[in-house]
């Protein structure tokens, strides 16, 4: 069996990478002849030529351009390796910090954190609500480890995530609202006859054009939570999230609203959550464990650090 080192993949990679063998020299910090054995050595234990040298550059061989996806592998699993190690080696995190966007259902995050309390209880957990994109950057700068977003939004590819629990918009309003009376499903035009309550994260007013804005006239708020309040009192009408107002719908509280169409559908939007963590993070048994427990919230714990 040939032998190969890492260091062989990671010349590959930059000599590829950098357009050349002096360039990657360069880049990494070595003589060209170095880079040229690394490459030579490589060539000779798989009997391929990787190279064609022949031009003015060095360019992939058809094999070069097969094995370089591989080769890249390689290096991702030895870099995941590398991470984990270090996270072991470091110990038990003191703290973690998680950031939950504003439309995702918080109660599975706080059973997977009931359960690391209970597993860890020394790790302290300072859970935040934050924005999309400022629970992004929170995260590029290290100020969070985990965040739970909605994944309608696309995340970047310096993250990792996966998904869990599907959640639904649902539109509501008071009971003794006009539209609580009209026949259900309601059409458009009678949706925009009354004021709807819109939820908005930034500063400026939104156009009826805009994205689940379905009224002509509207009010505005940044926090679901007042929303909720307004729709409670009998102002106006609105969409959120089902778990916000499964209670409500209930007890009578607050009706459902079933519109013809939405956005060009005939049902009511629904999106999925997503974990998501930054990919090259160095993450600890605790965090490891919190992830897991996201993923499968049946899984035992300890099987993670085993």
């Amino acid at each position: 069996m040939a032998d190969y080192t890492l260091d062989q993949f990671v010349v590959f990679q930059a000599v590829v990478e950098c357009g050349g063998f002096a360039a990657a020299a360069r880049q990494l910090g070595r003589a060209q002849s170095a880079v040229t054995h690394a490459i030579r050595n490589l060539e000779e234990a798989s009997g391929l030529l990787l190279f064609d040298r022949s031009g003015y550059r060095a360019v992939l061989t058809d094999a070069g351009r097969a094995l370089l996806p591989r080769a890249r592998q390689v290096l991702a699993e030895a870099d995941g390796f590398r991470r984990a190690s270090q996270g072991f080696a470091l110990g038990l995190e003191a703290s973690l910090s998680v950031a939950v966007g504003p439309f995702v259902h918080e109660q599975p995050l706080a059973e997977a954190l009931s359960r690391l309390h209970a597993q860890h209880p020394t790790v302290r957990v300072a859970m935040r609500a934050e924005l999309h994109g400022r629970a992004l950057e929170l995260m590029s700068s290290g100020q969070v480890q985990i965040a739970l977003l909605a994944e309608a939004t696309p995340i970047g590819p310096q993250f990792e995530s996966f998904r869990i629990a599907e959640q639904s918009l649902v539109a509501v309003a008071a009971p003794g609202h006009p539209l609580a009376a009209e026949p259900q499903p309601i059409e458009p035009e009678r949706l925009r006859l009354h004021m709807q309550v819109v939820w908005h994260s930034g500063t400026e007013w939104l156009a009826p054009q805009d994205l689940g804005v379905h009224a002509t006239d509207c009010w505005y708020v940044n926090s679901l939570s007042s929303k909720r309040s307004l729709l409670l009192a009998g102002v106006g009408w609105g969409s959120l999230p089902e778990h916000l107002v499964s209670d409500d719908l209930a007890a009578g509280r607050l009706v459902r609203l079933e519109p013809l169409s939405w956005e060009g559908r005939d049902r009511m939007p629904s999106f999925h959550a997503a974990v998501v963590w930054r990919r090259d993070a160095v993450i600890g048994p605790a965090q490891r464990v919190l992830l897991a427990l996201l993923r499968d919230p049946l899984r035992d714990p300890l099987r993670d650090e085993r």
